[in-house]
């Protein structure tokens, strides 16, 4: 139970940190080119560094199985979530420009920033190092498949673009540092560290910029507009839901808490920076991640509440 009210409380966190970012907005701290500027230091910076940091582990053949199992799960997720993503935004009668990130925004967890977090809290390093694995296909997929789902109806994207990326790259990297017999050099350890620990904060800080770019009328709208709720449950619950039935398997708790709360994230902030990049639509994804960022509270520690039912 005191880990759940933790888990509570780290997501309120990055609440905070997003009305930091939407307050900076509404006061002209942060003018209006700023959310650009946001958009590029984190696609471009921090997130690689903090990629390649998270791949910079020791592999031991002790954890083989789990870590096979992890990779399993991982593809069991993103295969559903894809199908259901696709079959949603199919079914739904949305604007061009909203039909991408809508799919996105189902598929994409705030895994990345938010996964590591909660992995940690509850299962500590070794957490971490289960994360990195399970996101493996994750990140070589969000800088694939999602870009192209955004960007497919705002212009023409080559697939140069696709697979040399910083994110594909940094994954890349990453996994070459993973395999050698040997870790990255200290020093290079805490420039990376330091840089990709950014991304989390000023991700959210970007996110409540984007925010307060919206009028309240707009948002009124936008949130009375029921794909955005189709959605919400879709990423916070449905999806995660797909991984139930494996906890009656001979499977390590640690390895399920991981595969199902990582996959159970809000959409991540990442969603709306692709849309500002290739021509989606910012405010509806913006508030697609807002609504799954605030209820995430809720959800997550219900669903970690059930894993310790059934354990």
């Amino acid at each position: 139970m005191n880990a759940a009210f933790g888990l509570t409380g780290e997501m309120l966190v990055l609440l905070v940190i997003a009305l930091i970012g939407f307050i900076m907005r509404k006061g002209n701290i942060l003018p209006k080119e700023s959310n650009q500027v946001l958009t590029q230091v984190i696609l471009y910076i921090t997130l690689p560094c903090l990629i390649i940091y998270s791949m910079d582990i020791s592999f031991s053949m002790e954890i083989f199985v789990d870590i096979s199992w992890l990779l399993g799960l991982s593809l069991f997720a993103l295969l559903g979530a894809t199908l259901i993503g696709y079959w949603m935004r199919r079914s739904a009668k949305l604007s061009a420009n909203r039909e991408g990130v809508y799919e996105a925004a189902i598929i994409f967890g705030n895994q990345g920033f938010m996964g590591y977090a909660i992995a940690f809290l509850l299962f500590g390093e070794v957490g971490v190092l289960y994360t990195a694995f399970f996101m493996i296909f994750f990140l070589f997929y969000v800088w694939t498949y999602v870009i192209y789902v955004v960007a497919r109806v705002g212009q023409n994207i080559s697939w140069k673009q696709l697979f040399l990326n910083p994110g594909v790259i940094a994954t890349s990297v990453g996994f070459i540092v993973m395999v050698l017999p040997f870790t990255l050099p200290s020093f290079i350890g805490s420039v990376l560290v330091d840089i990709g620990t950014m991304t989390l904060p000023l991700s959210m800080i970007l996110i409540g910029s984007l925010l307060a770019g919206i009028s309240a009328g707009e948002c009124k709208q936008l949130i009375k507009n029921r794909y955005i709720w189709y959605a919400t449950g879709a990423k916070l619950l449905l999806i995660p839901m797909l991984l139930v039935p494996f906890l009656w398997l001979p499977v390590s708790t640690a390895v399920m808490g991981v595969a199902i709360l990582v996959t159970a994230t809000p959409s991540a902030p990442t969603v709306p920076m692709f849309a500002q990049k290739y021509g989606g639509d910012v405010s509806f994804s913006s508030v697609i991640v807002a609504t799954t960022t605030i209820l995430c509270v809720i959800t997550i520690p219900l669903l970690y509440a059930f894993i310790l039912f059934v354990r």
